[in-house]
């Protein structure tokens, strides 16, 4: 057999050159592309976990939030007031309640901008299990009712407020009876109320157990910006580029929810596992329905009106020119374009 080493090494030789070559190649093709970033984190407080907020929950589940190089954080507030507080306080740099409450820390020389909505109408709906007590789509039809709400001063309590307040000469004895959150259904039963004005998926539940709607938020205020995304001056100034990624994955979202409402429905369900599929599908339909769930994050001006009129209703806020100056629709507009050019 003729002498193979001679072979073997020049083999040899071949192979570690071309190892040499191919990672000579990779790292070359390795420094000429820019590290991924690592995504940016922050905190978005809500008011708490509601149905309502599923455009927050459609981005995180669908990585519309990650797509856009954000880490996001949630916690609660438990109140629009204290929401506010967190992100003046830079416990979170994103708030998600009420945007009036911006508008009126602004008088107090706190200053928050308003950059998108989230939830585009007054969504609550009024329900009862007496059956003497028929639908209405006028303040008359709440003649002598104990209406539940949240508590003042809880844009639930503040609708109903105003309602009361235009309409006395219709109402007689009708009067509000507040609770917390979570406690109107009890109360339904326990007879301290007639009616309670209640957010989904609560009120859809309601429904389920044989209750019936009787009065609607949406259908008597139209468009209203019930709830926005706002941050603090300060920090949209310094951080643009994160206020634009936060409201680009939110508008993303919308326009999931209203292209695949299936697909919104099964987030829905994953985020709020003990409520019935059942009622998660009624509450969502409802939402996209009733346009409460809006198409995208614009900040449309005639809601922002009707939401500021409440607040202006009740001595809350000064005037309409006032609460103006917390808007800021540019992330908005550039986010809605952008996606227009997409489609």
């Amino acid at each position: 057999m003729p002498n193979s080493r001679p072979f073997v090494v020049a083999l040899s030789l071949c192979v570690i050159l071309a190892s040499l070559l191919v990672w000579g190649c990779d790292n070359a093709t390795q420094k000429s592309q820019p590290p991924l970033a690592a995504n940016k984190k922050i905190t978005i407080c809500q008011y708490g976990d509601l149905l309502i907020y599923l455009p927050l929950y459609i981005a995180a589940d669908r990585g519309f939030f990650a797509d856009e190089g954000l880490d996001v954080n949630f916690i609660n507030g438990g109140g629009d007031d204290k929401t506010f507080a967190a992100i003046s306080s830079g416990s979170a740099q994103f708030g998600v309640s009420d945007p009036t409450f911006t508008a009126i820390a602004r008088e107090k020389g706190r200053p928050g901008v308003v950059v998108a909505t989230v939830v585009g109408g007054a969504t609550y709906w009024g329900v009862t299990w007496d059956e003497k007590i028929k639908p209405t789509s006028s303040a008359e039809g709440l003649k002598d009712l104990r209406i539940a709400t949240y508590e003042a001063p809880s844009t639930n309590y503040s609708l109903m407020a105003k309602t009361l307040k235009q309409n006395k000469d219709v109402i007689g004895d009708a009067k509000i009876v507040q609770g917390a959150y979570g406690t109107l259904l009890a109360m339904l039963k326990a007879n301290q109320a007639d009616v309670a004005m209640e957010l989904e998926p609560v009120a859809s539940t309601a429904v389920k157990e044989g209750a019936h709607i009787v009065y609607s938020y949406p259908e008597m205020y139209g468009p209203f910006l019930l709830t926005g995304l706002y941050t603090m001056e300060d920090y949209r100034d310094k951080n643009p580029d994160t206020v634009q990624a936060v409201v680009n994955a939110l508008e993303k979202a919308m326009r999931f929810a209203h292209t695949d409402t299936e697909g919104a429905i099964k987030v829905a369900e994953k985020k709020f596992p003990e409520v019935s599929p059942e009622v998660i599908r009624t509450a969502v339909t409802r939402m996209i329905k009733d346009k409460t769930l809006p198409e995208n994050v614009t900040l449309n001006m005639e809601g922002w009106k009707n939401t500021v009129d409440v607040r202006i209703e009740l001595g809350d806020l000064t005037s309409i020119e006032a609460a103006n100056a917390v808007l800021d629709p540019t992330f908005a507009e550039k986010a809605v374009s952008e996606q227009k050019k997409d489609k």
